[in-house]
């Protein structure tokens, strides 16, 4: 059986009834929510990224980075970049930073990546 979300007034009042599992809540309900996307995407075999707004990174070695999904740039140096996504930031670090691809939601650095941290 499909899920169905039904709205009142800008309330959540019942989400969904995905393999037999009902999740009901109101406006408090977001770790609900959060679940239930989880399950849409697990069930239609999408990628995760796109119904739970989660930040999609790609290194290729050590040299580039490609970030999907972001919300924009905190700090950017040749050693260190801070970006926002939705739950905090992700902090790159590293040398000789050089961004060589920059859209609204999605940025290729180059350079000698050291570490990519989550905070």
């Amino acid at each position: 059986m499909l899920g169905i979300t039904l709205f009142l007034r800008h309330k959540l009042v019942i989400v969904a009834n995905i393999e037999g599992a009902f999740i009901v809540g109101g406006r408090d309900a977001g770790e609900e929510k959060k679940k239930w996307r989880e399950n849409v995407a697990d069930f239609f075999q999408l990628p995760k990224e796109l119904l739970l707004d989660l930040p999609r990174i790609t290194l290729i070695g050590n040299l580039q980075l490609l970030l999907e999904n972001y919300g924009g740039i905190i700090e950017y140096s040749d050693e260190l970049l801070r970006l926002k996504i939705r739950e905090g930031e992700v902090v790159v670090r590293g040398k000789n930073f050089a961004i060589k691809h920059f859209l609204a939601d999605e940025l290729l650095i180059e350079g000698k990546i050291f570490s990519v941290e989550y905070r």
